[in-house]
């Protein structure tokens, strides 16, 4: 019985210190120094179009330049560290296709060797694309310069989409890699491969190896026809019944790489 009592004693004490009120801590910044709670906007990853409370679309939905104008973005005015689609949604789109890619804003050495700004698309084992344009973007051309950082698979490749309809099921995609430049057709799950220049593998191989910036260029027409340069070499040249307009995206494969200096504009007569 005693033993019960002191339990009993036991028990209203740890209940009653449960209940007390509890001091309140108020930490304070150190006068000068500005306090920042990062925040992760809500919906960051969503990529189907139009879902409901998405914040990023897989096209942004964004125009095609004036006749005569181009658009050009070299990155210099996003803060180090961004991630591209959150700070310029109606710019930039999001596609994800497995884990999580990151299209970042860091510092980078230009052709120069001197510092600026690019966009690091990583990590190495995700696959997805940043996008810009819409469904009826159609006659134009796009530009950018490209650094490979890490390519460690024998299946790495850079890739690039142009994206048929707003939710990225259908459309074509050219890769460089180790094995050369391929153009494959994809409608959903299913995939056609309608150009494959394993006679550029030693071009992919130092596209992906010799960690020099690269000038990448692409054409893409009303007419159906796609046309893609490297460092001014034409490395791709497909035409097709089902092209006629759509967005552009930039993605990762297997591989680290930086991209900056991106300009689109109309092809003449576009």
């Amino acid at each position: 019985m005693r033993i019960y009592r002191v339990g009993l004693l036991l028990g209203t004490f740890w209940l009653l210190a449960a209940c007390a009120p509890r001091p309140v801590v108020e930490v304070r910044p150190v006068p000068g120094v500005r306090v920042t709670v990062p925040v992760t906007p809500q919906g960051a990853t969503a990529v189907e179009s139009g879902k409901k409370g998405a914040a990023l679309k897989v096209l942004p939905g964004n125009a095609l330049p004036a006749p005569g104008t181009a658009w050009v973005d070299d990155f210099a005015k996003y803060p180090t560290g961004a991630v591209l689609p959150v700070a310029a949604p109606a710019r930039y789109g999001f596609l994800k296709i497995s884990l999580e890619p990151r299209f970042t804003v860091v510092e980078a050495l230009n052709p120069e060797g001197r510092l600026d700004k690019a966009v690091r698309a990583g990590d190495q084992n995700a696959l997805g694309f940043l996008t810009t344009g819409a469904e009826d973007w159609t006659d134009y051309r796009v530009a950018l310069r490209v650094r490979v950082e890490k390519a460690p698979y024998t299946e790495s490749h850079v890739l690039f989409r142009l994206f048929m309809d707003g939710t990225g099921s259908r459309g074509f995609e050219l890769a460089i890699g180790y094995d050369g430049v391929r153009l494959t057709k994809l409608a959903g799950e299913q995939r056609l491969v309608v150009l494959d220049r394993k006679e550029l593998a030693g071009m992919g191989r130092g596209f992906l190896r010799d960690g020099k910036w690269h000038r990448l260029v692409f054409a893409l027409s009303g007419d159906g026809t796609l046309k893609a340069w490297l460092d001014g070499a034409l490395v791709a040249s497909w035409t097709d019944p089902d092209y006629r307009a759509g967005g552009f995206g930039v993605g990762m494969g297997g591989a680290v790489f930086y991209f900056d200096d991106l300009r689109i504009e109309r092809l003449p007569g576009g």
